[in-house]
């Protein structure tokens, strides 16, 4: 919502309130830029941004503006709308800046005596236009779709590693309600097929902005050659395509999918022609985004990884865009009250409420959903990196296409290799698709299977397998949608007569409600095959009604398949359970995913038996090794006190050093940071970290 809007003219001052319209005049001093189209009058304002300039600089000129603004004011309209805010219900103000003049001026500036607006969390401040766009369709389900395009990937003064990594940091407290992807380098094509398949809700750059050249398209440079300012880079790798993202190619852009917000993190942006800063912006607006987050000036990229990790925290906690945005302003400030950065950040809002901009739904009320969020078996995914689009297993083709087919009944994780990360994988899916209104259950047969006589773990039978998850799904310790015992009632009825048939199964008669244990009897009639059947009806069954009755999808994930029985597998689970799921409608289906490696001889039946291909995971690749680091090591730091002393190049020197790759090994496993970092932890000086490396 909008409770105040000040509309600035070259003259004029307007100030619409739900009480009603004032009007005044503009100072003289503002009126004077306003009619100096050159901005030569401005730049004594807009120097306040610069790294030289003084905090005590930047407190005058926001004292003018505000001066300017509201010295003809009428007595006590604004001061009475400022005491009645609160950081609980606060004040939305939208500045509506229709001089070009003017909207150079560093408005976030703006302060009265007692604070500046634009870090005051009881007066959220964003730039904006008077009409708005429609926001009529109601939110989409989340997680939250990120594109994150790094412009420059060769350009390490960027730090795009580090911002991303800590907006991955970002993420821990909430794993889930935010799906990120990154694109490097891409070519004008690339990006848009990668708009245009992700849909992303968020559009972020990391990058270089608009050189002041004479004759140069202002906008996002993509794969620049190597700056002339500065010592060069020896790592340096010239790039095979340069080009631009100017409004033209932004309306390429914007033809195949239109996100809801756009942010220009993009450095060195100093003293780019206003004109074509301010145009790409609009076309942003214009083109469908409901609001967009830019730079005004320099910022460093030390300081915008801090800015983005401050606000993608704020948005995984559904907070608004105006006030993400204005949080991420104080903890620049906090880190560095003396510079500019937290001045910096501009956020230009087409639309009247600023909730709107980025709000999504989830299928379950808090605070059972952040309780769960947090809950095994979801707990110790806050530091599962990599992945990206594997992630979306099970829940995202086209989530907000409605001719988009459903999800697949069938779902399969599989690898080559151990310590692939399927296990995570499987439990991040689990976690997506409860947070999207799923009821799930993760069961891990290896929670259930013991060793024998070897050192190979015996293998179940069919009837084990229901058992177990049967006992999966009623785990209400453990199971964020735990079923109740008495669910299973009728099941237990029929696997206690069936097991045993003859006539006490082919005349129906009583049995307890509770699992007598008994094995299934192959040769007690010729009726087995059939008796079988039942058994597997009965199982299913009892968790359609359960899912009909809460008006929920349930997706039953079933780890370790391998310690399956082959021939159980084959000749009963593919045909009895796994075949009914695949085959049957309804608006609240069951849905299975199954976990296994690909040396298990079951993986190839049921390979030829899904509809869909299996999610085959192989280790991570070198490219991702330092970005992934880096990730990894942030989580860890924001998680940990103790490694919050430490430095991210030491953890990085006892990795090369542990695992030898530096230049020689390809690919790595997914546990191997953490393992690493237990082996340092366990050394119980982690001050000594370097030497052991």
């Amino acid at each position: 919502m909008t409770d105040a809007v000040l509309r600035i003219t070259e003259e004029r001052v307007q100030l619409h309130t739900n009480s009603g319209e004032f009007e005044w005049a503009l100072g003289d001093e503002l009126v004077e830029i306003a009619r100096d189209p050159a901005g030569v009058k401005a730049m004594e304002f807009t120097a306040a941004l610069e790294f030289g300039a003084s905090p005590q600089h930047r407190t005058d000129i926001g004292l003018r503006l505000y001066r300017a603004v509201f010295d003809a004011a009428p007595a006590g309209r604004w001061e009475e709308l400022q005491d009645e805010a609160s950081e609980k219900d606060p004040l939305h103000v939208r500045i509506d800046i229709e001089c070009p003049a003017l909207a150079r001026l560093p408005w976030e500036l703006m302060r009265d005596k007692r604070q500046t607006w634009s870090r005051n969390n009881r007066v959220l401040l964003r730039r904006g236009r008077r009409v708005g766009i429609s926001t009529e369709s109601p939110p989409e389900l989340g997680p939250l779709r990120v594109l994150l395009v790094v412009c420059n990937p060769s350009d390490r003064r960027l730090l795009a590693d580090q911002e991303l990594a800590m907006i991955g940091a970002a993420l821990t407290q909430l794993p889930g309600r935010v799906h990120t992807e990154v694109i490097d380098g891409p070519s004008l094509r690339e990006l848009i097929a990668e708009v245009a398949h992700v849909r992303p809700h968020v559009l972020h750059f990391i990058g270089h902005g608009m050189r002041a050249v004479a004759g140069d398209t202002g906008g996002l440079h993509f794969n620049a050659a190597q700056p002339v300012i500065g010592p060069p880079d020896p790592h340096w790798e010239e790039p095979e395509e340069s080009w631009t993202l100017g409004p033209e190619q932004m309306d390429h852009l914007y033809a195949s999918w239109k996100p809801r917000l756009v942010v220009l993190n993009a450095c060195r942006q100093a003293h780019a022609p206003a004109a074509e800063f301010a145009d790409l912006i609009e076309t942003c607006l214009e083109r469908g985004s409901l609001a967009v987050v830019a730079m005004q000036a320099d910022i460093e990229s030390p300081a915008a990884a801090e800015f983005s990790h401050s606000l993608y925290q704020d948005l995984a906690d559904a907070r608004s865009i105006d006030a993400a945005v204005t949080a991420a302003r104080n903890h620049l400030h906090i880190d560095d009250s003396d510079g500019p950065s937290w001045a910096l950040p501009v956020l230009q809002c087409g639309v009247e409420d600023p909730r709107d901009v980025v709000r999504v739904e989830f299928g379950h009320p808090e605070p059972a959903l952040t309780r769960w969020n947090k809950s095994w078996p979801f707990a110790e995914l806050a530091m599962f990196v990599g992945r990206a689009k594997e992630r979306r297993t099970g829940w995202w083709e086209h989530p907000d296409d409605a001719d988009a087919a459903p999800p697949d009944r069938l779902l399969a994780i599989t690898s080559a290799r151990q310590k692939a990360g399927k296990t995570w994988l499987a439990k991040w899916c689990l976690l997506t698709c409860m947070l999207r209104g799923e009821d799930v259950t993760y069961a891990d047969l290896a929670d259930y299977t013991d060793r024998g006589d070897s050192d190979e773990p015996v293998t179940l039978g069919w009837p084990a397998v229901l058992r177990a998850l049967r006992e999966a799904c009623t785990d209400d310790k453990r199971q964020p949608n735990a079923m109740h015992v008495t669910d299973f009632a009728r099941f237990n009825q029929v696997l206690n007569l069936a097991s045993q048939g003859g006539r006490r199964w082919a005349e129906g008669m009583p049995s307890p409600a509770f699992d007598l244990g008994q094995p299934f009897m192959v040769d007690a009639d010729r009726h087995a095959e059939a008796r079988r059947a039942e058994i597997f009806q009965a199982f299913l069954n009892t968790l359609r009604n359960r899912a009909v009755a809460r008006r929920r999808p349930h997706l039953l994930a079933i780890d370790n398949v391998q310690r399956i029985s082959e021939s159980e597998f084959s000749d009963a689970l593919l045909p009895l359970l796994l075949g009914p799921v695949q085959e049957a409608g309804g608006d609240f289906p069951l849905r299975i995913l199954t976990v296994a490696p690909q040396s298990w001889p079951g993986f190839r039946h049921l390979q030829k038996f899904m509809e869909g291909s299996p999610v085959v995971l192989t280790d991570l690749q070198q490219p991702d090794y330092k970005r992934l680091a880096r990730e990894f090591w942030e989580r860890q730091r924001h998680e940990n006190k103790v490694l919050r002393r430490q430095r991210f190049r030491d953890f990085e020197a006892l990795l090369d050093g542990m695992n030898g790759l530096k230049g020689h090994q390809q690919s790595f496993h997914v546990g191997m940071y953490q393992r690493v970092l237990d082996t340092w932890l366990a050394m119980g000086d982690v001050d000594g970290m370097e030497e052991a490396g």
